[in-house]
């Protein structure tokens, strides 16, 4: 139960965030507007994972640490600049649904790469997921 509460408050940040960058980017570019997030992420990031989990990350293998810094570089820089031009570009309602089909990309790397399971449950609700977005794109 507390894995879902966690990922609905991560679905409530990531919703309001798109919106905060919607207004941000009235008045700078998506880069300026992807840097400036950035930098206040690695603050904030660096100084509660440094204080929480100092002996975690000193103890990180090198492959672990691999995967996260490829992480690091897809999602933070490269998924913020693209995620910020599509809604300075299209705006929040359509921009955010889209980037929303992530759960079919996700689940389909989970079974490819992670080794995981593809139950029913998790294939129809992906389906849905994805579903339900492209209604929300396709309307004008």
């Amino acid at each position: 139960m507390l894995g879902v509460l966690l990922s609905l408050a991560a679905a409530l940040g990531f919703g309001g965030s798109a919106v905060l960058a919607r207004v941000g980017l009235q008045y700078v570019s998506p880069v300026t507007g992807t840097l400036v997030s950035l930098l206040v992420g690695i603050v904030i990031t660096t100084t509660l994972a440094l204080v929480l989990h100092f002996d975690e990350i000193w103890a990180l293998t090198a492959i672990a640490f691999g995967w996260f810094l490829l992480v690091g570089v897809l999602n933070y820089p490269l998924g913020r600049l693209l995620n910020f031009n599509s809604v300075s570009k299209i705006g929040v309602a359509r921009a955010t649904p889209v980037v929303g089909a992530s759960p079919l990309f996700a689940a389909a790397l989970a079974v490819t790469i992670g080794g995981e399971t593809m139950t029913w449950t998790i294939f129809v609700g992906t389906l849905a997921i994805v579903g339900g977005i492209a209604l929300i794109v396709s309307q004008k």
